[in-house]
């Protein structure tokens, strides 16, 4: 790999970032976590491109590949600890920017309590990817089809960012603008990410669909949470987020709608991904058709949903 010439800054602390980023507002200038995929991004080209892909494909894509333009500067987050960890209490858990992947699907408080960013995490690249790439880096890369960034759609959490003018909060499904695009400032970066902490009722479940069973990102990805009735039958809360279907990840409001205050069934889980696939916009590339991508929408959906209602179901 070649790379451009860059200087590397390496704070120690968060208001350290906050300094560099003001001061560094006019140059071009990119924060470095993992480094998985700045660095691929930034590398040099030494064989052209070989395009199109396939034949009648459109150029669109939902994750284009545009060129960057190499920084002048990379701020390392890495020898920042604010950055690193989970932690949880009563009634939330925090997950540090700068947690490994490989930690999210190691982790036991991932596993019992956000089950589709375990399952999410655990199907990101390779094991050498999840031991680099980090929660913060996937996210802030705002792909449509990034294995953690759907199922933090998908249970509702807010990412939480910090700047010289101070912290604030931010839905995780409106932290997307387009592929690579992030409601972010030039000043701002990820610090960590919340997640309600419910007690029993719930479950969610992650699956993407990919061309091959590794190393592959994805055709359609899908996450859902179930929140159920005292009773158990009932739905009072659901949530679907659909990946690789559309410039950003979806909220398929409509199936939610229809699923909010029903007792779950076989009958009502299949209109429900019926209606989510209605909700989904995808195009055809190199990966898939975009009739292929409908259909699977509505596959994976309901597998989800069942998932979501079993692990619901077996926690009380």
């Amino acid at each position: 790999m070649v790379l451009p010439r860059f200087e590397v800054i390496e704070p120690k602390t968060i208001s350290e970032v906050c300094i560099e980023l003001a001061r560094l507002k006019n140059s071009n200038v990119r924060l470095l976590a993992g480094g998985t995929d700045l660095f691929v991004d930034i590398r040099k080209k030494i064989l052209p491109e070989h395009l199109p892909r396939c034949s009648g494909c459109p150029p669109e894509s939902n994750d284009p590949q545009v060129p960057m333009k190499p920084p002048e500067f990379l701020i390392s987050l890495s020898r920042i600890n604010e950055l690193k960890g989970i932690y949880v209490d009563e009634s939330t858990i925090s997950i540090g920017a700068m947690t490994t992947i490989t930690e999210l699907t190691e982790s036991d408080i991932i596993g019992k309590y956000l089950g589709a960013l375990a399952q999410g995490a655990d199907s990101l690249g390779s094991p050498l990817v999840r031991n680099r790439g980090t929660i913060g880096g996937n996210i802030a890369n705002a792909r449509p089809a990034a294995d953690t960034f759907i199922p933090a759609v998908a249970l509702e959490g807010t990412i939480c960012v910090s700047s010289s003018d101070g912290n604030r909060e931010i839905p995780a499904d409106s932290f997307a603008e387009g592929p690579g695009q992030t409601v972010l400032k030039k000043n701002e970066f990820i610090t960590h990410l919340i997640f309600e902490k419910y007690r029993n009722k719930y479950g969610s479940a992650y699956q993407k669909l990919a061309n091959r069973k590794a190393l592959e990102i994805s055709t359609i990805s899908v996450g859902a949470f179930l929140l159920l009735s005292d009773d158990l039958k009932g739905i009072e809360k659901a949530r679907i987020a659909l990946g690789a279907v559309g410039p950003t990840p979806i909220l398929a409001t409509n199936a939610m709608n229809y699923l909010q205050g029903k007792e779950h069934a076989e009958s009502i889980f299949n209109e429900a991904s019926k209606l989510a696939a209605k909700d989904a916009k995808p195009i055809t590339d190199h990966r898939s058709s975009r009739e292929y991508r409908l259909e699977m929408v509505e596959v994976i959906t309901k597998r989800v949903l069942d998932f979501a209602l079993k692990r619901a179901l077996k926690r009380n």
